[in-house]
């Protein structure tokens, strides 16, 4: 992976320190076995004191205060496994389960790498799940509307439009591995994240690592920052109108309001090519809804809707957990290194084919 560790010396100082921190397998299995145990069991009393004890903070201008460091992470799967049908919440069991087998996947694989692949182990640098706050959920699946908890079907010209895409998507992982070649023409070949230009969103969702998210609140503005390319959005709340439509932004457009003690942002004007899932730039419209629930919870909804890529319009729900700050700068300069390589590696295979062609002609 890369420019997770472009960092000074103070904060490779830190990491070294999470290294020698960093627990060992079995040690994991065991702590994480006793988490998802006591996370399972509710404590009905415990919880109603707390509830009652609780008060929603506020910011100086009388909004629900939702700042400081949150992170998405969840062993929970977008879209709801077929065994358990139509249960939106798993019982007490299932979800230690899930919890459990999510730790033990950690180790198995490396962003989506099984453990054999050359990949350095994430766990080493303290960028495990476990390690970063992931918490039980007991839903079954992060998508909640269709009540069926799947994503709708594609419209039939979205769908036609994402085959191409994904036929002309540059090969990783395993494609590579077996013959595919990357085209690297121009620069833009290689997509926004190898460019160190954006990684997307909104939608906030779990990721592969750097899934936390920074929020601050000021007069008639919130900033939220992502942990993942350091990238930033400012939303205001004033009641402004969207930007004209053609202002395309890589994060959108979002503008913002409260109704009670929720944070509704609406968000358009999204960048052709930026867009989550490979939607519409033209017709894509993302509404979330920030509802903090106590001390450490944020209810993150967020809803879809692009009727020209999707049948109808689907909400999803990631719980948002607190984290303790700071977060780390995510400088995106491997990529950038990497972008002249590749274009060079790609020169040099041409040359190297057409060097080959040549030889053959002439036998």
């Amino acid at each position: 992976m890369r420019n997770r560790f472009a960092l000074s010396s103070s904060v490779l100082a830190v990491v070294t320190a999470l290294v020698l921190w960093a627990p060992t397998f079995v040690a994991a299995q065991a702590s994480s076995a006793a988490a998802a145990k006591a996370a399972a069991r509710t404590d009905t009393k415990a919880a109603a004191n707390i509830e009652k004890a609780w008060t929603m903070p506020r910011t100086q201008d009388g909004q629900p205060d939702m700042q400081g460091y949150w992170t998405s992470l969840s062993f929970t799967p977008m879209e709801r496994p077929a065994k358990y049908g139509g249960r939106e919440f798993l019982t007490d069991e299932e979800m230690a389960q899930v919890f459990k087998e999510g730790v033990q996947h950690t180790y198995e694989y490396t962003y989506a790498n099984s453990a054999e692949t050359p990949v350095y182990d994430a766990t080493v640098y303290a960028l495990g799940a476990w390690q970063n706050g992931v918490k039980p959920n007991r839903r079954s699946s992060l998508v909640v509307d269709p009540p069926d908890g799947r994503i709708p079907p594609l419209t039939p010209e979205a769908a036609k439009q994402q085959e191409v895409m994904r036929k002309t998507a540059p090969p990783r992982g395993a494609e590579l591995e077996n013959g595919g070649v990357v085209k690297a023409d121009v620069p833009a070949d290689l997509g926004l994240g190898v460019r160190c230009l954006s990684f997307g969103g909104p939608p906030i969702l779990p990721g592969a690592y750097d899934s936390n998210v920074h929020i601050v609140q000021g007069p008639g503005y919130v900033m939220v920052e992502y942990e993942w390319n350091s990238e930033v959005r400012i939303i205001p709340l004033d009641g402004r109108p969207h930007l004209s439509q053609n202002i395309r932004r890589w994060h959108g457009d979002s503008r913002g309001h409260w109704e009670g003690n929720t944070l509704v942002v609406e968000t358009t004007n999204f960048r052709p090519g930026a867009t989550f899932h490979g939607a519409n730039a033209k017709t894509l419209k993302i509404t979330e809804r920030f509802t903090r629930l106590d001390a450490a919870t944020i209810e993150y909804k967020f809803t879809i809707d692009d009727p020209t890529t999707w049948t109808k319009p689907w909400s999803a729900i990631v719980p948002l957990s607190a984290v303790q700050g700071p977060m780390f700068e995510y400088a995106c300069g491997e990529g950038n290194n990497g972008l002249v390589n590749i274009m060079a590696g790609a020169r040099a295979a041409e040359r190297t084919a057409a060097a080959q062609a040549a030889s053959e002609g002439h036998k």
